[in-house]
């Protein structure tokens, strides 16, 4: 009797069925539990622009010719002066920070642009954006941030833009930034001008998501399936040879 036939057509599609469903489901859930933040509903200071995925900010002021030759507010977004952060710490406390010292990262800050909210982060959640630092500088360390409550992470400075850029000098070019501890937070994304008025800087950020992260047992079982496949797929080749035999 001849029953690779049935055996062929019957279990092992089945089989393979049952993975494709796992497949879809796995991509499904992941996918449906990514959350975007709405960037342009954030509190904002000094220059800034803001859409439901992005915002540009630059330490540009209007009343200086910050890029000279280039007149003043060329590289400014908004129409809106960046804000005092050195002898008027008017940035500083739009952020929240008890140290004044705080974006004194490299040099003294003396402006700055920024927009914050308060984020929460669950347990088993990521929040990840993209961002881009721009700049015209090459001589004070001018940085784009991070803010975590009170904490201030500097993602970059002129030294680490080496890509060319337009219409700014130079550029790091897109990169991305990954946070996943939990808690509710006080978010916020700035540029500061340090040790003088001068020469501009940008930060674009975009894409600011929170997704689940997978939980590592459903890591496993997907991979457990995709081995399942392989070795079925190996068994359906023997079955098959074994008909053409028969």
């Amino acid at each position: 009797m001849n029953i690779s036939p049935f055996i062929k057509h019957s279990t092992f599609k089945i089989g393979l069925i049952s993975l494709a469903s796992l497949g879809s489901l796995a991509i499904a859930s992941t996918s449906a539990l990514a959350v975007g933040l709405n960037l342009s509903s954030w509190q904002q200071f000094g220059d800034v622009t803001t859409s439901a995925d992005g915002a540009n900010l630059s330490n540009a002021s209007l009343e200086f010719a910050d890029d000279a030759p280039a007149s003043a507010g060329t590289f400014n977004y908004s129409g809106i002066s960046a804000g005092n952060a050195g002898f008027t710490p008017d940035l500083q406390d739009f952020l929240g920070l008890a140290d004044l010292s705080a974006l004194d990262i490299g040099g003294f800050a003396f402006e700055g642009s920024a927009i914050k909210n308060t984020v929460t982060v669950a347990a088993g959640e990521a929040l990840s954006f993209d961002w881009n630092f721009r700049t015209n500088e090459t001589l004070n360390k001018d940085f784009a941030f991070l803010l975590l409550d009170s904490t201030v992470i500097k993602l970059a400075d002129f030294t680490d833009a080496t890509q060319p850029s337009s219409p700014f000098l130079q550029e790091t070019g897109i990169r991305s930034y990954t946070f996943t501890t939990p808690g509710t937070y006080t978010l916020a994304f700035g540029v500061v001008d340090v040790d003088d008025y001068g020469t501009t800087s940008a930060l674009e950020v975009k894409n600011a998501t929170i997704k689940q992260v997978p939980e590592p047992s459903t890591i496993l079982g997907l991979v457990t399936a995709l081995g399942f496949s392989a070795t079925m797929g190996r068994l359906r080749k023997k079955m098959s040879t074994y008909s053409n035999l028969s």
